[in-house]
């Protein structure tokens, strides 16, 4: 089984496993989103560790969290701006997560914020993550 995640802004985070012998859809369970966390923004862009956490940035609430594989809050890190956009693995040991930020309103939903449109490092947390993929399309 593969597990493939993906983020809607406006429901949350879904996980569903899928069979890679078939391809098919196995199973699916809500998780993560606004639901799980309150209000502490909106689920952005999301990778996952070596561990089968999924890491998400909740733009507008500061916050990386991470999600346990069936789908439990497991920690979350306050980030010195509001506006995350995602957050990656990277560094020599892949443990740094590198997060990223926007710097102008969206929708003039939150205005300008010193900081915003910078690239935070979390380091110190004994977490790793997965080697990516380049995308070949």
């Amino acid at each position: 089984m593969k597990n493939v995640f993906w983020v809607r802004a406006l429901s949350g985070t879904r996980k569903k496993n899928i069979s890679t012998e078939s391809t098919a859809w196995a199973k699916q369970y809500s998780g993560s989103g606004r639901r799980a966390v309150a209000w502490s923004g909106v689920p952005d862009g999301s990778t996952v560790d070596s561990e089968g956490y999924l890491w998400n940035a909740q733009v507008y609430g500061g916050l990386l969290v991470r999600y346990t594989p069936d789908g439990n809050i497991d920690r979350q890190i306050r980030i010195p701006v509001k506006k995350v956009t995602s957050g990656m693995f990277g560094g020599q040991n892949l443990d740094t997560i590198s997060v990223t930020s926007m710097t102008r309103p969206f929708n003039n939903v939150a205005p300008g914020e010193a900081g915003g449109g910078g690239l935070f490092a979390v380091t110190g947390l004994g977490i790793r993550g997965v080697p990516e993929p380049r995308f070949c399309g």
